[in-house]
């Protein structure tokens, strides 16, 4: 096997050579010192997507490192991604009058009213994970396109005989998703003999994914591969191809880069996933709205690169993930000049 640089080594390195791609800057000057009585609100739809939680842990990480509060606000349980929960959870935070508010939309649009009222209040908005329809201070994602695109081409090299291959789709209206599953059917083209014989919505739910792989089996007994738009619903189609015998059999894809993923990945059950590096993008969130707070230099915009994890290098993100969150939250601090 040929070298491999451990993550947290590229992580910094990445970081450090640029590898986000930034669009966009203001003109301001950045004080680069820490403030308790800075306040940034932030709203997420969900801790209980591991996803988010490596999100919500970096931004913790940075409010930390910059010596700033930070007030969390989760929508309810019952409705994570309903657009409503979110909007009255960004009204809560407007009422609390923090320095700046970050924001996980669950919709490009239907929360504008929320974020257009909260700058009008003269609080600014620093959004993540997609982006939406009115304008906001900075906002920072990752680049779904091409982290689908990595997905489905790793699926037309596997089957360079063809078969058949089944997609788990997101919840409808999120662009984020969209740009996944676009991406996916591009990379996927490379090979002509690799077929999508089924594509059905599973809404980014494990229980969902697993009843939707279920159905999907049950119609495509000779399938393939099947990848899912969020680990959530390939680990749920996990259980249903290890209750017929499949796993390891059918190539199991998914996106986010979660910890399950990683250890299903290493166990042999699943065969990739593509690192939407959420910590770097929950502390990249959290550096921007702090220089927002203290009329810093800032980008308007960042996109973070994903990145392929399989068989290959999969154990790179589970020796040490802390020392591997530490590198990169030094690494972003060092990006923008807030490093002690």
């Amino acid at each position: 096997m040929g070298y491999q640089m451990n993550r947290a080594s590229a992580l910094t390195a990445l970081i450090a050579a640029g590898a986000m791609v930034l669009a966009g800057c203001s003109d301001s000057t950045n004080s680069g010192s820490g403030d308790d009585s800075i306040v940034i609100g932030q709203s997420l739809p969900t801790l209980d997507n591991p996803w988010y939680a490596s999100f919500s842990q970096g931004s913790q990480d940075m409010a930390d490192a910059l010596g700033v509060e930070l007030r969390l606000v989760t929508n309810p349980a019952s409705t994570p991604y309903e657009p409503s929960a979110q909007i009255a959870s960004i009204e809560n935070l407007i009422a609390q009058r923090p320095d700046v508010i970050q924001i996980d939309p669950t919709s490009t649009d239907a929360i504008n009213g929320a974020i257009d009222e909260a700058r009008g209040q003269g609080i600014p908005v620093v959004t993540d994970g997609i982006n939406v329809s009115t304008d906001v201070d900075a906002s920072v994602v990752a680049d779904n396109t091409q982290g689908g695109e990595l997905a489905g081409a790793w699926v037309a090299d596997a089957l360079a005989d063809g078969g058949d291959v089944a997609v788990l789709e997101g919840t409808p209206g999120r662009d984020i998703i969209q740009q996944r599953q676009d991406g996916f059917a591009a990379g996927l083209s490379t090979n002509p003999d690799a077929t999508v014989v089924a594509s059905q919505i599973a809404n980014l739910s494990r229980e969902e994914g697993q009843t939707v792989a279920e159905n999907i089996l049950q119609a495509n007994p000779d399938l393939s591969a099947m990848w899912g738009a969020s680990d959530s619903m390939a680990l749920g189609a996990l259980e249903a191809l290890k209750a017929q015998g499949l796993n390891g059999q059918v190539l199991l894809g998914g996106f986010d880069g979660t910890p399950d993923a990683f250890t299903a990945i290493a166990a042999g059950d699943m065969a990739f996933t593509i690192d939407q590096v959420p910590y770097e993008m929950g502390a990249v969130a959290i550096a921007l709205s702090y220089l927002i707070a203290t009329d810093g230099e800032h980008d308007s915009e960042v996109i973070l690169d994903t990145k392929l994890v399989d068989s290959t290098n999969v154990a790179d993100y589970l020796d040490d993930v802390d020392a591997a969150n530490a590198a990169t939250l030094d690494a972003v601090l060092a990006r923008y000049d807030l490093a002690d």
